[in-house]
C-alpha cells in the first residue's frame, strides 16, 4: 500500500485544479446555507416544534440527502471513468500498482474532498453558539458530523464503483446517484413487508432513521457496522472490475 498516499495526493489536488471542485463547493455551501437559515428562521418563530437546529440540519430535510448524493456522485465520476477515456487506466494498471492502490487512493481523495466541503460549516456551529439563546449540544453536533461522513464515505464508495463501470462521467454519475437511492429507499420496504425478520432488516439499513439517530447523539453500533460493511464491499467490488480490466 505504499502507493495508496501518492495516488490519493494526486486526486486530491486534482479536485482543486478543476473548475469543477469549486462549482460543487460554491454550489454545496449555497444549498446549505440556505438550509441553515430555513431552519434558524423556522425554529426561532412562537410555537415551533422543540429540537436543536443543526439536529434538523443533519438529515432533517430531503435537501440534505440531495446535497450528499449529489457531491458524491460528482466527486466520484471522473475518477476512474476519465481515466477510461483518456486511455490512461490502462498504462496505470500495467505499472506496479496494485488495483487495492489505485481505488483506495482514489477512495481516500474523494472523502478528504468531501470532508473538506464540510469544514465550512462549522460555521454554523460558531453563529448559534454567538447569537443562539441556546448553547449548542457537542455530542449530538460531533455524532451528526460523524454520521454524515459516514453516509457520504459510503456512498463515495458506491460513486467509484459506478465510475469504475463506464467510460462515460455523465452515465457515471446517473449510476452513482441511482444505486444510492436505491439503497436509500431500501429502508421504505419496512412497511411493505409482512416478515418480522425482513422488516427488522430494512429498518436496519434505513438511512433516513440512522441519520435520525446521529442527529439525537445516537452512536448506534450497528448503524457504523452497515455502514463501514457497504463501504467495504463497493471498494471490494470496484477492486475486482478493476482486476477484471487488468486481466482483459
Amino acid at each position: 500500500m505504499v502507493n495508496v498516499p501518492t495516488i490519493a495526493a494526486r486526486e486530491l489536488r486534482a479536485y482543486f485544479y478543476s473548475p469543477l471542485g469549486y462549482v460543487v463547493l460554491a454550489v454545496f455551501l449555497l444549498l446549505q446555507g440556505i438550509v441553515f437559515w430555513l431552519f434558524m428562521s423556522f425554529l426561532s418563530q412562537p410555537g415551533a416544534p422543540p429540537g436543536a437546529v443543526m439536529q434538523y440540519f443533519f438529515g432533517g430535510t430531503i435537501l440534505f440527502w440531495i446535497a450528499v448524493l449529489g457531491v458524491t456522485s460528482a466527486a466520484t465520476m471522473r475518477l476512474v471513468a476519465e481515466e477510461r477515456r483518456s486511455g490512461t487506466l490502462e498504462p496505470l494498471l500495467t505499472a506496479p500498482v496494485t488495483s487495492s492502490e489505485v481505488v483506495l487512493g482514489k477512495y481516500l481523495a474523494s472523502l478528504g474532498f468531501f470532508v473538506a466541503l464540510w469544514v465550512p460549516t462549522l460555521l454554523y456551529v460558531a453563529i448559534l453558539r454567538g447569537y443562539a439563546d441556546a448553547r449548542p449540544e457537542w455530542g449530538p453536533i460531533a455524532a451528526g458530523y460523524l454520521g454524515t461522513f459516514l453516509e457520504g464515505g459510503a456512498f463515495l464508495a458506491v460513486g467509484l464503483l459506478a465510475s469504475a463501470m463506464t467510460r462515460n462521467q455523465l452515465v457515471a454519475f446517473i449510476l452513482a446517484f441511482v444505486f444510492a437511492w436505491a439503497i436509500m429507499l431500501l429502508g421504505v420496504l419496512e412497511n411493505l413487508v409482512s416478515s418480522e425478520w425482513l422488516k427488522a432488516t430494512f429498518k436496519h439499513v434505513h438511512l433516513f432513521r440512522q441519520m435520525d439517530d446521529f442527529g439525537k447523539g445516537i452512536v448506534d453500533t450497528r448503524h457504523l457496522a452497515f455502514l463501514v460493511s457497504l463501504t467495504a464491499f463497493s471498494l471490494f467490488a470496484t477492486v475486482k472490475v478493476l482486476d477484471a480490466r487488468r486481466g482483459a
